[in-house]
């Protein structure tokens, strides 16, 4: 009885183990107000996810059409295709993959490229009613920001 025991114990400690681990490679994301994520962003924008086309193992090409354009105007227009960059899987926070969905976007200017994650997605009204707000950074609700 006392050897059935310890094998119970060794295997709830692996198994333990094994979920704690999972957990420690999750996407871990900061709650910011979306005031602020959009002073922070280079381009923020509602748009509809058309594909995803995989760049490698750790990597993706996020087709977007660009519904509205919040921040960086000068960059990207209404109508237009956008391919921002990000990472693949939820545990390196990969922007959402659902295709015909609209989405409120964050995303930072790399070298003529657009990056974003998924600690840079909002709802297409949240994102609209910050961009209504005054620059206080005081908004009500919140949305995720990556931290490192």
């Amino acid at each position: 009885m006392r050897g059935g025991r310890v094998v119970i114990a060794a295997v709830s400690v692996v198994l333990l183990g094994l979920v704690c681990a999972g957990g420690a490679l999750a996407c871990s994301c900061a709650p910011t107000a979306p005031v602020e994520s959009l002073a922070r962003s280079d381009a923020a924008i509602s748009a509809r996810l058309i594909s995803i086309q995989p760049r490698g193992v750790t990597r993706a090409a996020y087709r977007y059409e660009v519904l509205h354009v919040y921040r960086g105007r000068d960059a990207i227009e209404p109508g237009s295709t956008l391919t921002v960059m990000s990472p693949r899987g939820s545990a390196a926070c990969a922007l959402p993959e659902r295709v015909d969905r609209n989405y409120g976007l964050f995303l930072l200017g790399d070298g003529g490229r657009w990056v974003g994650g998924l600690c840079g997605v909002v709802s297409p009204r949240r994102l609209w009613a910050a961009a209504r707000k005054p620059e206080d950074g005081h908004a009500a609700g919140s949305v995720a920001s990556c931290t490192s």
